[in-house]
């Protein structure tokens, strides 16, 4: 007499830990940083967006990046990026995830940013995010100063203690803190977080199962696509150093060892629980 073999139960599919790509676009030095004064608040700086896929060209990607969100720091601007219309303000919360109101979200709002020839990282429906939670060091007071107005014994304390933060404004370690902050949220899977309503920029299959169909004339993501996000950051060279230090286990006085130049580009990867520098400031 036969037995019936006993079916063996499926096993769920183990999920894939997601890379998250960060590529970051420095912007040029402000002005009055060039004169020897601390830069006034509302102080803007700018990045230029490559016109060609050279233009993001580093040793550890093997194509041009195809980005799925853009970060913008708050004290930024960006040649090439259409940032005339207005743009949701997180406000002390990470970029991507859009901030709350009477219980309600809000939705991020996306922006049309025209592709150019050849170079296919930016689709129309690509959100670009401003923050404050990058922008750089708060000097309070002191914004506008000139060096050499200040008072000889604060401007050595400045120059070289960490813990000192001028009247009303942030310490370099405070500084530095509030950068890995953002950092760590970012590895949480808050910075690529779309509310609801908001387009769909994943990257992963649909809650049905369905992967999502590719716009018309372009080719479908690859499987290991769909475990990586590739998000650009355009931020001031002290906010990538800051975030560079972070990933390396250091603090303000390794942030004084690297030199990232302004108008270069870095790359950060996070995959299983760790950031890892795979770039700093390629031209």
């Amino acid at each position: 007499m036969s037995q019936t073999p006993t079916p063996t139960p499926s096993r769920s599919p183990v999920p894939q830990p997601q890379t998250i790509r960060l590529v970051c676009l420095t912007t040029t030095l402000p002005d009055a940083a060039k004169q020897g004064r601390i830069p006034p608040r509302e102080a803007k700086t700018t990045a230029r967006y490559p016109t060609g896929a050279e233009g993001f060209t580093l040793p550890h990607l093997r194509k041009p990046p195809r980005f799925t969100q853009i970060i913008l720091a708050e004290d930024c601007t960006c040649e090439g990026l259409d940032t005339t219309r207005p743009l949701p303000d997180p406000d002390a919360i990470p970029a991507g995830r859009a901030p709350q109101s009477a219980g309600q979200p809000h939705n991020l709002q996306a922006k049309d940013v025209p592709e150019s020839a050849g170079f296919s990282t930016v689709s129309a429906d690509l959100p670009v995010i401003r923050t404050a939670n990058l922008k750089d060091r708060n000097y309070g007071a002191w914004h506008g100063q000139a060096l050499r107005d200040l008072p000889p014994d604060a401007l050595n304390i400045f120059l070289h203690d960490p813990d000192f933060a001028p009247p009303e404004g942030e310490s370099l370690r405070q500084f530095h803190t509030r950068i890995g902050a953002w950092l760590t949220a970012a590895s949480q899977g808050e910075m690529a977080e779309v509310e609801p309503g908001a387009a769909d920029l994943s990257n992963s299959p649909s809650s049905s199962g369905a992967r999502p169909s590719a716009p018309s004339g372009k080719q479908s993501r690859t499987r290991s696509d769909t475990n990586a996000r590739t998000h650009l950051l355009i931020a001031r060279p002290a906010v990538v150093r800051a975030l560079a230090t972070h990933i390396l286990q250091g603090g303000p006085e390794m942030a004084t060892r690297l030199d990232i130049a302004p108008q270069t580009t870095s790359l950060f990867t996070h995959h299983a629980g760790n950031w890892r520098v795979r770039a700093l400031g390629v031209p």
